[in-house]
């Protein structure tokens, strides 16, 4: 698969007209960088509609997006154009079943007729660090795969990333690739990013593309192998604007899966395991 993974300067966006000058000055970029080497998917950051930050939450009745409002459509028409699926980040508007609103941090994806194909919504939102999430957005209730130039791809976001037991589910749904959209800045939590992303990587034998905005204080993104070994390391970015072509092989897939053989090796009985201290010894009385 040919990924183009797209670490972007994202400007302030307060208002609706911010946010259609940023797409249109996005798009342009997305069909130059397209244009070179034509990718399988197209891959951008967390809320890459808008900016990340409070005054942005704050300004959310003209920045979200309800997936047939103007940013759902834009997208659509850009891969149709373009002819690739996108994978996009917006702030998604939906209804809980008591009418009520309730707005998420979704990836979305428009697929090469320019329809849409999934959305992923995160499912921990964060609320630490510089990260204020809880008081904007809900917590999604569902994962998403997808089948896109046969690979089966998975989505994440950002915070998803600490919580071992999904990205362990998502193993069990036979994920190849992890698109893993994220707004890392300089907060505590920055160090630990790339750590994680390694590991999880490995542990679940699937490549993983980790994605950031571009700027000071953000940027860093990485792919990351199934398997790092001193011939295979992951790839890692700078600070500033990069729209980067990555092709991902599936021969990588198999020996790395071959070479360290964790299916087959895991147990299935972790969790019926006993605990506590050691066991008792057996005393075995001699015959008289």
């Amino acid at each position: 698969m040919r990924l183009l993974a797209c670490q972007t300067t994202i400007p302030a966006t307060r208002n609706r007209l911010d946010q259609r000058d940023h797409l249109d000055a996005l798009a342009g970029r997305l069909r130059t960088a397209a244009s070179q080497q034509r990718p399988q998917l197209i891959v951008l950051p967390e809320l890459s509609s808008q900016e990340y930050g409070e005054q942005a939450f704050e300004a959310m009745d003209e920045l979200d997006d309800d997936l047939q409002g103007p940013v759902t459509a834009h997208y659509c028409a850009l891969a149709q154009e373009l002819r690739c699926p996108i994978a996009f980040g917006v702030a998604r508007r939906s209804r809980r079943a008591d009418g009520s609103l309730q707005r998420h941090i979704s990836q979305v994806v428009v697929d090469a007729e320019g329809q849409l194909a999934g959305a992923y919504d995160k499912l921990h939102c964060a609320q630490f660090g510089a990260s204020a999430e809880a008081a904007h957005f809900s917590p999604g209730e569902r994962l998403v795969t997808l089948d896109i130039a046969g690979w089966r791809v998975g989505f994440m976001i950002c915070y998803d990333l600490r919580f071992g037991e999904l990205a362990a589910r998502y193993r069990q749904l036979g994920v190849d690739l992890m698109v893993h959209p994220v707004a890392f800045t300089r907060d505590f939590s920055f160090t630990s990013w790339h750590s994680f992303v390694i590991t999880r990587a490995m542990e679940n034998q699937c490549y993983w593309l980790s994605l950031n905005r571009a700027g000071n204080g953000w940027g860093h993104s990485l792919l990351c192998p199934p398997l790092v070994t001193p011939e295979a390391s992951p790839e890692v970015l700078g600070e500033e604007e990069a729209l980067v072509s990555w092709q991902l092989e599936r021969d990588t897939l198999e020996r790395a899966r071959k070479r360290l053989p964790l299916a087959g090796d895991r147990r299935q009985d972790i969790d019926r395991l006993a605990t506590g201290p050691l066991p008792s010894p057996t005393v075995t009385t001699a015959s008289q």
